[in-house]
């Protein structure tokens, strides 16, 4: 049997940048490296919203990304 083992993780916040010429929303993002992997989606969201304000551009989403190695049990 084989499972997965942590092996990094991220936060990628998108901010809301304006819009350009033709009406389009512009999309930036700020990726945080070295998140625990098993961190819990509310000290996440504390954390990013604690940070949000630092930013120069509004916060429109939070991603958790997450690389996991594979190995046999």
């Amino acid at each position: 049997m084989a499972v997965y083992s942590p092996l990094k993780s991220s936060v990628v916040l998108r901010l809301n940048a304006g819009t350009d010429l033709n009406g389009k929303m512009i999309v930036r993002s700020v990726t945080m490296a070295r998140i625990r992997p098993s961190v819990d989606a509310t000290t996440l969201k504390a954390s990013t919203d604690a940070i949000a304000p630092l930013l120069a551009y509004p916060v429109i989403a939070v991603e958790k990304v997450g690389t996991d190695t594979l190995e046999a049990a």
